[in-house]
Parts: structure tokens; sequence; C-alpha cells
């Protein structure tokens, strides 16, 4: 998998791992029970801190998106994604954001819903028809 990291960005570092991950799953390039790389190998191929491999992995296991064992980080069944608790109040809490922009600046809903329907045609290329949740 292609993860591509812009340090210069102003979204954290290990939250642009996590929606690289993300990304990686709806490409398919990742599937239910596929294992991660390690925390060291990942954080040296990135050339990043493995603290921040490590806390973008936790976060996603924590969203119900990754499995941690022994092992290591496994991707997750989507049923058990779906039915976590914390990943439902995650996206609500992200979509009440948005909601609070979308008000703040005076999108009209025509617009808004424009933009929706752009993003989810650019997520359909990365395999989004798989994605329902």
């Amino acid at each position: 998998m292609f993860i591509e990291i812009l340090p210069n960005s102003d979204t954290p570092i290990y939250t642009q791992l996590m929606y690289q991950i993300k990304i990686g799953i709806l490409k398919r390039e990742w599937s239910y029970g596929d294992g991660l790389p390690s925390v060291r190998s990942l954080a040296s191929e990135l050339g990043i801190n493995m603290h921040t491999v490590n806390k973008a992995y936790n976060l996603l296991a924590d969203e119900g998106v990754l499995e941690k064992n022994q092992k290591g980080y496994f991707v997750s069944e989507r049923a058990t994604m779906a039915s976590n608790e914390r990943t439902k109040a995650a996206m609500q809490d992200k979509l009440k954001e948005i909601l609070i922009d979308k008000q703040i600046f005076e999108v009209n809903e025509a617009t808004f819903n424009g933009w929706l329907n752009e993003l989810e045609k650019e997520l359909e290329g990365e395999g989004k028809a798989d994605a329902d949740i």
C-alpha cells in the first residue's frame, strides 16, 4: 500500500495515517484479517516516529477498524466496525462539527449536497460499494 504523509499539513500525522489506512481498506488493499506492517517497520518506511504510528493504530483499534493481539494489528470485520458504539459517537461528533461549519458559513443545502455527492463519487473509486456499513 502506498501511504502518503504530508509533513507540512495542518492535519496531524497520526490523523493522516489513520485516513490513509482507512482508504487502503476501502481500496481493498487490506481486507478482514489482514495484518498491518509492524509499528517499527511502518515508521521506518514512512520516516516518522514510531509513537505516531502506534497512536494511529491504537486509535483505529479504539474505533473498531483494527484489532490488536500479540502478533500485531489486523483489519476488523465490517460487522465489528459497524456495531462499535464508540465509532458511532465519534462519527456523530465529526458530523456535528461539519454541520456547525455549514451553518456558520451559511452553506446552502444544494451546495452542501453537491459536495457530498462529489465526495461519494470520489470514494466509489476507492471501493465504496463494499464499504457500506
